[in-house]
């Protein structure tokens, strides 16, 4: 069928195209032309004489302007108000504040996807290497964040420092700069040393650049690993090893034991276990 013009000159004849038309044009629907146009924030020009409603061509790049702004996550009647009320101020500064809205989002999603690669870089190299059996391996750079145990001296299992673990899990997420998992805890390499197996400080790693002001990265990215679980050897025997290979390997140890508690799950027997990622850096 054949587009209608009109030539009312109060509308510069270009209301042209009708809501069928409008809509395979804006890829939407009729029942969105009709939302937008009850709103007041889309409106057609309503011919007088049969009540049928006609856009104009210039209105595409308007609904893709509300488009955009519910993609942002502006309300219809903030919508509304930016349309008729807002001055070119006012929707600049509503823009910035979306746009800090937005970079946060994605700030969060992409703190989440490097939590998980993390994880999943860990998991990974598991099946590359015997278990309770310490090895020297390039790592990829991370950043730690740090809360340092208060009774330290009298932590020596988890469950001692449960309140504490419980306070940096709560810390890290409700602080959108800090990583949440992995998590796990540090022995200071001087306890060690003395085979005093207390936990110092309780951390989270990240695969995200540190900030130098809450985390901080890794002394190194070379260092002697070792992966534990239930059926490893006693865990202090596997301490007695990694040092051991420290030492006859001529490394200098740069950072504390790293212990990583990155899954607990069940085995293809049913049973409970453990699974843990242990790192001392070394130059």
């Amino acid at each position: 069928m054949k587009t209608e013009i009109y030539d009312d000159a109060s509308l510069g004849s270009e209301y042209t195209l009708r809501v069928s038309e409008f809509a395979a044009l804006c890829n939407t629907t009729r029942d969105t032309l009709r939302y937008y146009y009850e709103q007041d924030i889309l409106t057609p020009w309503k011919n007088p004489k049969n009540g049928y409603h006609y856009y104009s061509a210039a209105q595409i790049s308007s609904f893709f302007f509300i488009t955009t702004l519910r993609q942002t996550g502006c309300s219809i009647s903030e919508i509304g108000n930016i349309i008729h009320n807002l001055s070119r101020s006012g929707i600049e500064d509503l823009a910035d504040a979306k746009i800090r809205d937005m970079q946060r989002e994605a700030f969060l999603i992409t703190k989440k996807i490097a939590a998980l690669k993390l994880g999943m870089w860990i998991l990974g190299k598991y099946d590359s290497h015997k278990p309770g059996v310490p090895f020297v391996e390039m790592i990829p750079p991370m950043s730690v964040y740090k809360s340092p145990v208060k009774n330290k001296d009298s932590s020596f299992h988890t469950e001692d420092i449960a309140g504490e673990l419980s306070w940096h899990l709560a810390k890290t997420s409700e602080d959108d700069s800090l990583p949440v998992f992995p998590a796990g805890v540090t022995i200071d390499y001087e306890d060690l040393l003395r085979e005093k197996y207390v936990y110092s400080n309780i951390i989270s790693l990240s695969f995200l650049p540190a900030d130098n002001i809450g985390t901080f990265p890794l002394p190194g990215n070379k260092a002697v690993l070792c992966y534990h679980d239930d059926e490893s050897a006693d865990i202090k025997k596997t301490y007695r090893k990694m040092l051991s290979l420290i030492k006859r390997s001529g490394l200098t140890p740069c950072s504390d034991l790293f212990s990583i508690s990155l899954f607990n799950l069940y085995d293809h027997s049913k049973k409970h276990t453990y699974f843990k990622y242990l790192f001392i850096c070394v130059e």
